[in-house]
């Protein structure tokens, strides 16, 4: 049975794979993307990738040679066996639980061993912050656990976009082409062919899941993680450039949170829910509550809709209430209330507003309350795996204080459309 919570696997590794305490803070900066897609749902394969002394050291090594040959044969062998039938022919590029442990067991292994995987630890993978939840695991544990959550992505988007199972949420993340169709058929043979050809020098053991994972989100049309990215050098560029120069001490509150309101038909850019809620960030940032408003949402309602609620609010703010472009940040990903939140923490600290001082997050006093309830913290801990804030206080019925949580960089590619 596919695991769709990895934070159990995180769990698991503080039991069973510590073996001494490392703790590093994460650098307060963006990620790094030029391949976006693979990098914020999969940032330990792309390191890897990029990093040629410790991909040379994982491709070298006998166990992980033997596994991925036989993940090539058998995906060859579908493609023989299964003509016709998308589901049959996905199924042998998913990782069974066993081969999920034998790579884990290696990869462990080869890190507590070999010094050009305990660098990748050091300064890629824990200055990133995407495993912050493994912080103060050895490197070996970092990595091996990471592998698994990786792992665990990688078949969620093979069997979600590949065999048609239902995602996490079906009405809006789900499949977008009909995968009995003739035209499907022949690109995923055509993909799957490209990921399995026989590597010229021993190949990396992830290699035909990732690249056939990412061609299958291509497939769908479903590249909603990788729009507007890198946002601090589009329509994050002119606030990010306003944070340095700006003095906290000015003000209550570092930024002002609006979660988006989706719409009901794909020909309104902004629901009136959402624009009820501009007004209010609006009213707060001319009160000075805040230098910066952050709107957050993405291409959520209905699915495949053209249009991202947190763009749409950027885009009133500017031109309906005369909010300057340098004050407005967007988050253009969430696709829910809990990575609203979520990813505004990751904005706060990755674009260097001090993490310490608190938000303030408007919005109606509907959806306030519920966030203030105990059971949207339940549902945090059902999904994420933590709760990616602290709330202060409840300022008004249509307002919080909250603090950003560090836990929010972690990677969740069971969620590929926004990990």
């Amino acid at each position: 049975m596919r695991s769709r919570f990895f934070h159990a696997l995180v769990f698991t590794a503080e039991l069973l794979l510590a073996c001494g305490s490392v703790s590093a803070q994460p650098s307060a900066r963006p990620l790094p993307l030029h391949r976006p897609i693979e990098e914020k749902n999969f940032y330990l394969l792309t390191s890897i990738e990029d990093d040629f002394a410790a991909a040379t050291t994982l491709a070298a090594d006998a166990d992980l040679q033997r596994l991925a040959a036989e993940r090539r044969s058998a995906a060859r062998n579908a493609l023989k066996s299964c003509q016709g039938d998308a589901r049959c022919q996905v199924e042998s590029l998913l990782w069974t639980d066993e081969e999920i442990h034998l790579a884990e067991l290696a990869v462990s292994r080869l890190t507590a061993q070999n010094a050009s995987l305990q660098h990748l630890a050091a300064v890629s993978l824990r200055p990133a912050g995407t495993y912050v939840l493994l912080d103060r695991q050895s490197d070996g544990a970092l990595v091996a656990v990471a592998w698994e959550i990786c792992a665990r992505g990688l078949n969620e988007i093979l069997s979600v976009y590949g065999q048609g199972l239902p995602p996490r949420y079906p009405l809006i993340d789900s499949a977008s082409v009909d995968m009995k169709s003739a035209e499907f058929q022949t690109q995923l043979t055509a993909a799957m062919k490209a990921a399995t050809e026989e590597p010229h020098a021993p190949a990396l053991f992830f290699a035909p899941s990732l690249e056939a994972a990412a061609g299958l989100l291509a497939l769908n049309h479903r590249d909603e993680a990788a729009r507007h990215e890198p946002m601090e050098t589009g329509e994050n560029r002119e606030a990010v450039a306003a944070i340095a120069t700006t003095y906290w001490q000015n003000y209550p509150y570092t930024v002002i949170v609006v979660p988006g309101a989706g719409g009901t038909d794909k020909v309104t850019p902004l629901s009136s829910d959402g624009r009820k809620r501009c007004i209010l960030a609006a009213e707060a940032y001319k009160n000075e509550r805040a230098p910066f408003i952050l709107v957050s949402g993405g291409y959520v309602h209905p699915s495949q809709t053209p249009f991202s609620e947190a763009i749409e609010m950027r885009r009133a703010l500017i031109v309906d209430y005369n909010i300057p472009a340098s004050a407005i940040l967007v988050d253009p990903h969430a696709r829910h209330t809990t990575t609203n939140m979520r990813d505004a923490a990751r904005e706060i600290f990755r674009y260097g507003m001090p993490f310490d001082h608190p938000a303030l997050m408007v919005s109606d006093a509907q959806q306030t309350r519920y966030i203030a309830a105990p059971g949207f913290i339940e549902r945090n801990l059902r999904e994420l795996g933590y709760v990616p804030y602290r709330i202060v206080k409840q300022e008004s019925d249509t307002s919080l204080v909250f603090l950003p949580m560090l836990e929010s960089l972690q990677q969740d590619p069971i969620d590929p459309l926004d990990p």
